[in-house]
């Protein structure tokens, strides 16, 4: 399977009491929108997309869905892995009954692979499981010499790895029917953060610049092989994890560019992020807090595709006027933040992206609930004076 495979839309029937997904090569039609966003294109609206409920998901676990895994589980497999893929399958499902442009794609959860902090043992650091369930990366020594002689052991050695291996297995229990979000990775200088710690690098960008490089030369080689083997495990396709309505690709985790200047930037981030796209092809970036000063940069590289993050703590029509429809924005909703980057109430923040985003920049919502589908209508209607075209469900059982 080519790296260039388009998914159709797959389908899921009743069958008796059981849950049946179906891959319709043949038949089905592919959302336009999904690959109009991939592609920086406008397609005619902001898409949008509701997170099924609870309540929702629980009335399909009346029906089952039974997957012959057993030939499939690795040494590391245990049930949480078939657990999680279940859920996964209902979850999916239940998004096939709402309206909306929702990206049918199962994810690699971050218990598998020490979420994006397992990459770090190859590195000669510890990654450490903490009593509240994420990971922890112990900062290498703050020795330039000792950073520039890392022997990086091969990738299949790092706990990380286990998410190929987790894609393996659930691509073959479920024959391949959906495809697979990326697992959360950072990139080259969020994983630099991790190993030097954040006061060390930022302090080194202006102190230690070889010493900086090096690393992120290291580091970018073995994203590169770790993203080539994930992308393999699921056939030569995967759809970017941070993104909801968009699919292709891969992205990672750039919360540093909100913290460096774009002098910075430029020098120890997008560098490395060029020579990634240009030998893996189309990328997208997650970054919380504020990062209007990288798009000027981010658009000059043509394999970058799309910014996840959220407002209040980015200037919405900044970053509209700056992309100039040459990026498409995923934009969610401020959250675990200061007060004063919080919105009064869900309506504020959909009234805001309605009066403010312009008609031909492409732009992914998601929703926050499923009562949300009737407010952003109403809110579509009342700002601009139509109503808003949603894409049909998936499935009408």
């Amino acid at each position: 399977m080519s790296a260039n495979k388009q998914y159709p839309l797959p389908r899921v029937h009743i069958e008796n009491d059981r849950l049946v997904f179906v891959d319709e090569q043949s038949s089905a039609v592919a959302n336009p929108v999904w690959d109009m966003l991939w592609q920086k294109h406008w397609p005619g609206k902001i898409a949008v997309c509701c997170s099924s409920s609870t309540e929702r998901v629980t009335k399909l676990k009346k029906y089952r869905i039974e997957l012959d895994d057993k030939p499939y589980r690795t040494q590391n497999w245990t049930p949480k892995w078939l657990e999680w893929l279940t859920e996964n399958l209902y979850g999916n499902a239940a998004q096939m009954q709402l309206p909306g442009d929702f990206c049918y794609a199962l994810d690699v959860p971050g218990f598998v692979h020490g979420e994006s902090q397992g990459i770090g043992d190859i590195f000669g650091t510890k990654v450490e499981l903490l009593p509240c369930g994420n990971f922890h990366i112990h900062p290498l020594p703050a020795v330039p010499e000792t950073i520039k002689d890392i022997n990086v052991l091969p990738i299949e050695k790092s706990l990380y790895y286990r998410a190929v291996e987790y894609i393996q297995y659930a691509r073959a229990a479920t024959n391949g029917v959906l495809p697979f979000h990326n697992p959360v990775m950072t990139g080259p200088i969020d994983t630099a953060n991790y190993l030097l710690g954040t006061t060390t690098l930022l302090e080194w960008l202006y102190t230690e610049p070889e010493a900086v490089h090096n690393l992120l030369d290291k580091i970018t080689g073995v994203l590169i092989q770790m993203v080539r083997a994930i992308r393999d495990a699921a056939g030569g396709y995967l759809c970017s994890h941070h993104l909801r309505c968009a699919r292709g690709g891969f992205d990672f985790c750039s919360e540093v560019r909100s913290l460096i200047s774009l002098e910075m930037y430029e020098t120890f981030e997008a560098p490395y992020l060029r020579r990634i796209g240009q030998e893996l092809g189309a990328f997208s970036a997650h970054s919380c807090g504020n990062w209007e000063k990288t798009i000027p940069s981010t658009i000059s590289d043509p394999n970058f595709r799309a910014l996840n993050g959220q407002i209040k703590e980015n200037d919405l029509a900044a970053i509209c006027r700056l992309a100039s429809g040459n990026l498409t924005l995923s934009i969610g909703r401020s959250i675990d933040v200061h007060d004063r980057f919080m919105w009064p109430d869900t309506e504020s923040c959909y009234r805001h992206i309605l009066e403010v985003v312009p008609d031909d920049q492409p732009f992914e919502l998601a929703l926050e609930k499923e009562e949300d589908i009737e407010l952003w209508g109403k809110l579509h209607r009342q700002i601009r004076g139509k109503d808003y075209r949603w894409t049909t469900p998936g499935t009408n059982f």
